[in-house]
């Protein structure tokens, strides 16, 4: 009977959907977000296996579970963003709630992925590291990096951030990160993290161009790309950018994730960067009323100069 029961009114279906959407969320299999079935020919022995979550990685998602479940909360999240919708993006809507935080690597993560990719090698030598996080959102991310770097060495660190929603810069000014209006401001940076926003910014090819200026001789990239490859620009009207990442696009067939890993890394190099490590990892977002957190499959390349 209770199969084939359905709810009357508008919140008892919100709240029977919520049981049902988490009850197959609980079903995943989390070891399928960091493990490739195929690796791509060209750049397969660069992949780096996280082998599945971490300790800290599943410790935020029972905390997403747990403030996605405050039912009252997430109530006036929706009449809130009714609201704010006529006036504001999504992500200014997100920051203003300060809700809609993200993860993709844990502090352990990072460190692991960051030494296998030699990025350590022969900075005992240096006092002071300056990094820099691009559309760097509420800056959550951001700080789980800069507590890796910390922990590893008593360098003087500078934490620089570009982000285009006024509602998440106040987030990273709350953080004591330095926001930058260009990244041309930047020089000589020793790392730059670009996390999911090739795929939503207007010329991803400038953008590329911009990282590898700005870095260091030294320095490198940490760049992340969500696959199946899908571009959208939140800010215009088209949602169209001046130029997609993947060329040509769509393509004449449809490719497969170790296709597209290949066309993504070839663009990369065409810039200039040497690739030396990847892997895949979910990018996990905070829940709402539906359900108790989203996710999407990342991609996240560790690039040199």
């Amino acid at each position: 009977a209770m199969a084939n029961y359905r709810p009357r009114g508008a919140i008892a279906k919100v709240f029977f959907d919520r049981i049902h959407n988490d009850d197959v969320i609980q079903q995943i299999d989390m070891m399928t977000w960091y493990t490739m079935s195929k690796l791509p020919r060209k750049y397969g022995c660069l992949y780096h296996n996280l082998n599945g979550p971490d300790a800290l990685t599943l410790e935020w998602l029972e905390r997403s579970k747990k403030t996605s479940g405050r039912i009252w909360l997430q109530l006036c999240h929706e009449i809130a963003k009714l609201f704010l919708n006529m006036f504001m993006t999504q992500t200014d809507i997100n920051g203003f709630l300060k809700r809609g935080s993200m993860f993709i690597l844990s502090e352990a993560q990072f460190d692991e992925f960051l030494t296998a990719g030699g990025f350590f090698e022969h900075r005992e030598r240096q006092s002071m590291l300056s990094i820099c996080d691009i559309g760097a959102g509420d800056g959550e991310v951001t700080q789980r990096l800069v507590r890796t770097l910390q922990q590893k060495s008593n360098w003087l660190l500078t934490t620089y951030a570009t982000e285009s929603s006024w509602t998440m810069r106040n987030r990273l000014n709350e953080k004591n990160f330095v926001v930058l209006e260009n990244l041309n401001q930047l020089q000589h940076a020793d790392l730059i993290v670009c996390f999911n926003v090739l795929d939503r910014c207007f010329d991803p090819h400038v953008m590329l161009s911009e990282i590898y200026e700005s870095l260091d001789q030294t320095g490198f990239a940490l760049i992340a790309l969500v696959l199946p490859y899908s571009h959208y620009v939140e800010k215009n009207s088209s949602h169209l950018p001046l130029r997609t990442l993947l060329e040509p696009w769509p393509p004449a067939k449809r490719l497969s994730v170790e296709e597209e890993l290949e066309m993504f890394f070839d663009v990369l190099q065409a810039v200039g960067f040497k690739i030396r490590l990847w892997t895949k990892a979910a990018y996990l977002c905070e829940g709402d009323l539906r359900q108790s957190f989203y996710w999407l499959t990342d991609y996240v390349v560790l690039c040199s100069k």
